[in-house]
């Protein structure tokens, strides 16, 4: 996807997030703070030269991306070097992040690591952590701000 694109996306998902609340939410919660994060990743890895932009959208098969024909509204299969990330470290890339990259990588495996315990599973939610998660989530986005050079608030 496009730089602005992941950016568009994120404001959006991060506008939904802050209508959730982390207990009584956990699941939408969680999927959204990941995925809104995964989008200004993405973005911050186009800028910073890491990973490149492409006008296409990752599948869930690794290297597998679907390129839009905008004037026919219509979607077809390529598979192509990787552009964005689905999560962290998928696909994994070759370049160095630049340290605040690094930095908003590791609170987001965080939010990432959520998923197994309370999306597809029922574990209960230890006291306290969903205070964690939002940290994680801040930080994130703090990082990921700061890389794209963009004020983007994550406060709840």
């Amino acid at each position: 996807m496009k730089i602005a694109s992941h950016i568009e996306k994120f404001e959006r998902l991060d506008a939904v997030r802050r209508r959730l609340d982390p207990v009584a939410d956990t699941e939408l919660w969680i999927w959204t703070a990941m995925t809104a994060c995964t989008h200004l990743l993405n973005a911050a890895l186009h800028r910073c030269g890491v990973t490149e932009e492409f006008d296409s959208f990752h599948s869930q098969v690794e290297g597998q991306y679907a390129i839009p024909d905008r004037d026919k509204g219509t979607l077809s299969e390529a598979q192509h070097r990787p552009g964005d990330l689905m999560h962290v470290d998928q696909p994994p890339v070759e370049r160095r992040k630049p340290p605040a990259v690094e930095r908003a990588c590791t609170a987001l495996k965080i939010i990432e690591d959520l998923r197994e315990a309370h999306v597809r599973g029922n574990q209960p939610i230890a006291d306290g952590a969903a205070g964690q998660w939002e940290r994680a989530y801040a930080q994130c986005v703090a990082e990921l701000s700061a890389a794209l050079g963009i004020s983007v608030a994550a406060a709840r």
